[in-house]
């Protein structure tokens, strides 16, 4: 069984700082290269994105430890140019703090990767650091149901093949099998806030307030839980199981990860 760790909290630093203590990150990023992945999607401010409280706990914590740390995104195919837009990113400020780098994750290149049934073309920097901690946000998506720890990795894909699955390809099967190959050592997925309707404002996305965090190792087993969470504010997906998202049914299918969780209320 996997564990979930869910608090209603509205301070994201202590419950940070409460992950890192008991998944005992510190000691596992000790002199490793660390790439800290937020849910950039454009420029708006959270809850599109990742809330900078968030972006900071972590950075403070690993200030020190690891050999190298990094922040780093790739926005959605239809936002600004993505260079520019991380560049200009409200997290930018927060990264400044800690003399931290903010990146696109295509800068510096991709790599072509086969999975069970397709192709990708995946961030470079997905194989050159040791460790990815993954900052997603929980809310509602238009395509793909929701967005929680298993859709945060679509950030690693290029731009055309990001712009390809929105329209054409099979989004939930490149989600499922993108996640074999970037695995995040821990996903901590802010749901205080979340977003009805769909993900963004600038698509008719609603903030609504949830108060939960959570966290954990299995991205299935979160989105579960995530899935229940967002359930009581989006009329959409009121009695949806597991199954009823493909991403997360698809995942199940290939991974040999369920969606059988133990729920440890902090």
């Amino acid at each position: 069984m996997n564990a979930v760790y869910l608090q209603k909290t509205g301070d994201r630093e202590a419950f940070v700082r409460k992950v890192f203590e008991h998944f005992e990150i510190r000691r596992k990023v000790a002199g490793k290269r660390v790439l800290v992945k937020p849910n950039i999607v454009s420029n708006e401010p959270y809850p599109t994105t990742t809330h900078p409280d968030t972006v900071e706990a972590c950075l403070e914590l690993l200030r020190g430890l690891a050999n190298e740390v990094i922040v780093a995104d790739g926005p959605a195919f239809d936002a600004r140019d993505p260079e520019y837009l991380v560049e200009e990113h409200v997290l930018r400020e927060s990264c400044d703090k800690y003399g931290i780098e903010l990146l696109d994750l295509l800068s510096k290149g991709i790599r072509k990767v086969k999975t069970q049934s397709l192709e990708l073309e995946v961030s470079l920097m997905a194989f050159e650091y040791d460790f990815i901690i993954s900052l997603p946000v929980l809310k509602t998506h238009s395509v793909c149901g929701m967005t929680g720890a298993l859709k945060n990795q679509l950030g690693f894909l290029s731009l055309s093949q990001k712009s390809h699955l929105h329209y054409d390809g099979d989004v939930h099967r490149i989600i499922a099998e993108l996640n074999q190959v970037v695995k995040p050592g821990l996903h901590i997925v802010d749901a205080i806030q979340t977003m009805v309707t769909t993900n963004e404002v600038r698509h008719g996305g609603r903030t609504v307030a949830l108060g939960y965090m959570l966290a954990g190792v299995n991205p299935v087993s979160l989105d579960a839980v995530g899935l229940e969470l967002l359930a009581k504010v989006e009329p959409k997906l009121k009695g949806k199981r597991v199954n009823d998202i493909l991403h997360i049914k698809h995942a199940i299918e290939i991974s040999g990860w369920n969606a059988i969780y133990g729920l440890i209320e902090w």
